[in-house]
């Protein structure tokens, strides 16, 4: 799974895994993807020093027809936790 800030991969995830990503305080649009499917943006906004934790999933909806071929850009689960 990729992973991407501002329109630009970052870096790659295997399932199960986790990664931090340093960036500086600051609004930022998250997204991941997945073949040619991908997760729904999510807009964040950094204070300083703060630490925030995302959850990316493959799931169930992503298996569906609709979602892998009528709306892959929304196909995988990205969320705050």
């Amino acid at each position: 799974m990729k992973v991407e800030i501002d329109g630009q991969i970052i870096g790659r995830l295997e399932r199960g895994a986790s990664q931090s990503f340093g960036v500086a305080p600051g609004p930022y649009v998250v997204r991941v993807h997945l073949d040619w499917r991908s997760s729904l943006p999510i807009h964040v906004d950094l204070d300083n020093d703060e630490t925030i934790t995302l959850e990316a999933a493959v799931g169930e909806r992503s298996s569906t027809f609709r979602a892998r071929f009528l709306r892959p850009k929304a196909a995988l689960d990205l969320r705050l936790v």
